[in-house]
């Protein structure tokens, strides 16, 4: 049966000489893995560069509920979402982002709050001017909303410790190692408090940046403990330096 949505590309694996396995978070169907066949061919209508990391696409697939693996019958690039390739501080911030939702993102269902999400995030990373420094941070942020483990940061007082464990902020320190303090939780707290297009005033430096995200990421794995390590952190610490 043939059907239309939009889908975000998460991963592409080489099945033969021609062929791949793509997987595609979709709008209506959620997570779906497509055989694509003959895309490394040279009469093939699909280019292998509209699969890259976090392409926007609209697709035509063929999907029946018994299958594990569908077809791609027709895919169209959504240029809402722009091409990173030539910019290398948003190609990082892409690489790590993709990564980052592999890693979270598992359900076979619609979302479409999450859906949505990722498109306006995908779309405002591309405005003009916008800034790239801590985009990731908030970005990760915001994203906990949606995964079911979204802290409360309102602070309260004078409270300067972030317990990871509880979400929220309290006076003193835990009676365990799972919490943010310092200007890594100062950061935080103004963080909680903006958009994406506040990011130019946000002020943060390279030191507390990269010790936030290395919270951020601890925060994450007390919720998703299967989610591991992140080969892209490096890489995105280096070309934000």
């Amino acid at each position: 049966m043939l059907q239309s949505t939009r889908g975000i590309v998460f991963h592409t694996v080489r099945y033969s000489d021609t062929s791949a396995v793509v997987k595609i978070y979709t709008e209506d169907f959620g997570m779906m893995s497509f055989l694509v066949k003959g895309l490394y061919g040279r009469k093939s209508k699909l280019r292998a560069a509209m699969f890259g990391h976090l392409s926007l696409l609209d697709l035509i697939v063929e999907r029946q509920e018994q299958r594990q693996i569908h077809y791609i019958r027709e895919a169209v690039p959504d240029h809402s979402v722009p091409d990173w390739s030539g910019n290398m501080s948003g190609s990082a911030i892409i690489l790590y982002m993709n990564e980052l939702l592999h890693k979270c993102i598992r359900e076979e269902e619609s979302n479409r709050p999450l859906f949505a999400f990722l498109v306006s995030v995908l779309q405002k990373l591309a405005l003009p001017g916008i800034s790239l420094q801590a985009f990731h941070l908030l970005f990760m942020l915001k994203l906990t909303s949606y995964l079911g483990f979204a802290p409360r940061l309102a602070k309260a007082d004078a409270g300067s410790f972030f317990d990871m464990e509880e979400g929220l902020f309290l006076d003193s320190e835990p009676l365990h190692r799972y919490y943010i303090t310092g200007p890594a939780a100062n950061a935080l707290e103004k963080l909680q408090l903006i958009e994406f297009e506040d990011l130019n005033a946000f002020r943060i430096s390279p030191d507390v940046r990269n010790e936030l995200l290395e919270r951020l990421l601890e925060y994450y794995r007390l919720h998703i403990p299967e989610m591991g390590e992140m080969k892209s952190v490096k890489v995105l610490q280096e070309l934000l330096a």
